[in-house]
């Protein structure tokens, strides 16, 4: 139970570094902390806006 605890915190750092490059509040990441809800902000950050200077 504690690997999995800690297994979900390990993602909120990266998603507190991504977010903002798409436009998105960095306190967002804390929700990665629940697999559905980062999945939820990976679909946002693949098809949602646009970053600037990005390829797309």
């Amino acid at each position: 139970m504690i690997w999995l605890i800690l297994l979900s915190a390990a993602f909120v750092p990266p998603f507190w570094k991504m977010l903002p490059a798409h436009g998105i509040s960095s306190y967002w990441a804390i929700t990665a902390i629940f697999p559905i809800c980062a999945l939820i902000l990976l679909y946002i950050m693949a098809f949602g806006a646009k970053r600037e200077g990005g390829h797309g």
